[in-house]
């Protein structure tokens, strides 16, 4: 048994070495200020070691306070921690904000701040010097879930290492562990808490115990508000526990022992702060002013709050940056895997009713509940839909899931599988995410591009990849421009893309920092060439089929190139069991025809179905009058008003065009037939038509007769 134990803590050490590895190369990976308000964390405790006090929450502009934002009105412990570590060098790099972050979405330009200069790492900045308390905080958390394990289970220290590896490998875990955040810091009290509870359950209260838990509470509530929440759990668990146990200690001495050994020193320890929060917010917790400074307060409908919770369980596995960077699914299928065999473990424990301990679970579970309604309480005033404020209680859930894993025979794959996904992160996902775009010497230039060779301002747009064929609105169309410097750029120039559909409307629209906003002009080398990979939305309410145009320009400076014309269709064409009303050349079919008039014009609208595409330009002619003179009036040009030409048509298509004749003020009196056809521009044939399999005359469908005249 005692090898036997040995071998546990060989494999724990083992298991907080990789942990330590994989999450510095997180903090390594991760560019400066790319996780949720770590900015404001800095600022924070630079406001600290900068002026040596606590800073003020307020929205004065240009103050060491401001830049903390809603960090500011945060408990101080873990600034004050980290405020020593500043040093001389307590600067941030010199970074400014990239106006065309997309935070919460990973559709483009993943970052929110942009450098001035090139080639600072991460490692070199005051930034990761702090990065490194949050990895020390993360193992030692790590080190509380194995000795929880360890007291709850004994003889079977295999399930206290599976949970201590499950959330050692969790991407998310070492994430939020390789940057600056105060959630490190709730994490481990709240850990730590649990350890003291449970050691205070299952191996007997003394009086030692609980005034280091009281010491542990202050510390907690000094950490975040989520203390707060710890300091309810403790009482009730106490409170559980006199109930239950009380009379053979003395009920009044246990109750009188936890007021002033635990409750008290909590309270004496954290007072002062809420204190201070009444006296500067009038709000103890300072909650106010912190969504105040966050967003403000926000009015969230249940359905909307269901939206929210969809993305929890994802940003509780991966989800990196400020909510921008994910991994592929396959990251998210592996862990929902882990979860359910684990709940499936434990769901057949319960059914064969083995022994468990249902007052530890029953405290546990009470701390996973309590934590879940706190956080709810808050997303329902602020955005807060991320996994991360539920650490609190990974504890508890590392351990219920490696519960559930022991009760099957490979339930420790689930550790190597939660390291591969972990390691895929770090190697590809998050470098890949914020990696700079290529870049090329002139003779290196890839055949496929097409030259360009457009001045626009001090850049040069060299050229252009190849365009999709097809693209279909509400999705992304995505190409590779290829720029060069000419010039000096002293500020980060705006690439703009634009894109115009059916009558030149706009269907589409980008501005964007080169580099999908990670590398702007002003960063870039001279006499290379940018490989700038880029996509725009197309309007999911845009009208198609079209031959799309894209234009690229750079903002203000009064040159845009047109850089290709792509074919947007819909999803999916439209059924029609419409009759065939005539059918030109081998497979162009008229389903449809309608002639609207008005006081000035006729207003025909055509539906084509397409079975055997032209493969030519054609013109589409609609003329009013006698076939042996001019027309009266009339409507000639390529189809769709000429931003669907014949040329692009292809097999399957079923969509309407319409043509608008003007009707002259002074023209016949009477009724004339109204025609239309097809014909080649170029040589004035027109294209054969049938309708019931017969060659019409003049190859011209006849559709009515209609006045000729305004009326």
């Amino acid at each position: 048994m005692i090898l036997h134990i040995r071998r546990s803590g060989y494999w724990a050490a083992a298991i907080l070495l990789l942990y330590g590895l994989l999450t510095i190369g997180y903090a390594l990976v991760t560019p400066v200020f790319e996780a949720p308000d770590e900015n404001h964390h800095f600022y924070t405790v630079q406001a600290i070691a900068a002026n040596g006090r606590l800073p003020i929450a307020t929205t004065l502009p240009g103050t060491g306070d401001n830049l903390a934002r809603q960090e500011a009105a945060q408990p101080p412990l873990y600034y004050l921690l980290l405020a020593p570590l500043m040093g001389r060098s307590g600067e941030a790099p010199v970074l400014h904000i990239n106006p065309y972050a997309q935070l919460g979405q990973t559709t483009g330009n993943p970052n929110l701040y942009v450098p001035e200069v090139r080639g600072t790492a991460v490692w070199q900045t005051a930034v990761f010097r702090l990065r490194l308390v949050s990895v020390l905080l993360g193992g030692l958390t790590l080190a509380l879930i194995y000795q929880a394990g360890r007291l709850l289970w004994p003889p079977q220290p295999g399930r206290a290492l599976l949970a201590m590896a499950l959330v050692a490998f969790l991407p998310q875990f070492s994430f939020l562990h390789a940057v600056i955040s105060n959630d490190t810091l709730i994490i481990f009290f709240s850990s730590l808490t649990i350890w003291q509870v449970l050691r205070l359950w299952i191996g007997g209260v003394s009086r030692k115990r609980l005034f280091l838990l009281g010491i542990t509470l202050g510390a907690a509530m000094l950490s975040k508000t989520a203390g707060l929440l710890l300091l309810v759990w403790v009482t009730g668990a106490a409170g559980w526990w006199w109930w239950r146990h009380g009379q053979q200690y003395g009920r009044w001495p246990a109750a009188r022992d936890f007021i002033l050994l635990t409750l008290l020193p909590a309270f004496l320890l954290a007072g002062w702060w809420f204190g201070r929060n009444w006296l500067l917010y009038g709000d103890p917790t300072a909650t106010t002013i912190f969504i105040e400074l966050a967003g403000g307060e926000r009015a969230l409908t249940f359905r909307q709050l269901l939206r929210e919770l969809a993305s929890v369980a994802q940003s509780a596995v991966a989800y990196f940056g400020w909510m921008t960077v994910q991994p592929p699914s396959l990251v998210y299928w592996l862990w929902g895997g882990i979860a359910l065999v684990g709940l499936g473990g434990i769901g057949t424990a319960v059914y064969r009713r083995d022994p468990i301990r249902w007052e530890v679970v029953g405290i546990l579970a009470g701390w996973v509940a309590l934590l879940t309604a706190g956080w709810l309480q808050f997303l329902l005033r602020t955005p807060a839909e991320q996994g991360r404020l539920l650490f609190p209680a990974l504890l508890p859930i590392s351990l219920a899931l490696a519960y559930g894993l022991s009760r099957w025979r490979c339930g420790w794959l689930a550790g190597i599988v939660a390291l591969l996904t972990s390691c895929y992160v770090l190697l590809v996902v998050i470098p890949t995410a914020y990696a700079p775009p290529p870049l090329l010497a002139t003779a290196d230039l890839p055949a496929s591009a097409r030259l360009l060779q457009a001045p626009i301002g001090a850049l040069e747009l060299v050229a252009v990849g190849p365009l999709p064929a097809t693209a279909v609105p509400g999705e992304r169309l995505e190409f590779t421009l290829y720029w060069r410097k000419t010039d000096n750029v002293p500020h980060p120039p705006t690439e703009v893309i634009t894109v115009l559909g059916h009558d030149l409307a706009l269907v589409g629209s980008r501005h964007t920092y080169h580099g999908n906003g990670l590398f702007p002009a002003t960063l870039w080398p001279e006499d290379v060439i940018i490989v700038d990979s880029t996509a725009v939305y197309l309007e999911s309410a845009m009208t198609g089929p079209t031959e799309a145009r894209l234009f690229v320009s750079i903002l203000d400076s009064g040159t845009a190139v047109e850089i290709g014309r792509v074919k947007i269709i819909p999803a999916q064409w439209p059924e029609t069991n419409r009759p065939v009303l005539a059918q030109w050349g081998d497979g162009i079919l008229l389903t449809g025809a309608q002639v609207l008039t008005t006081t000035q014009t006729l207003e025909v609208q055509l539906q084509w179905q397409i079975t055997q595409p032209p493969g030519q330009a054609l013109t589409t002619f609609v003329h009013l009058g006698g076939s042996t003179a001019p027309p009266i009036a009339q409507a000639d040009g390529p189809p769709r008003n000429g931003f669907y030409p014949t040329s692009l048509w292809a097999a399957g298509e079923v969509f309407t065009d319409t043509y608008t004749l003007a009707l002259p003020e002074n023209g016949p009196h009477g009724r004339y037939p109204l025609h239309i056809g097809f014909y080649d521009p170029a040589t004035g044939s027109r294209l054969p038509l049938y309708v019931n399999g017969q060659r019409q005359p003049n190859d011209a469908y006849w559709l009515g007769q209609f006045p000729a005249t305004i009326r």
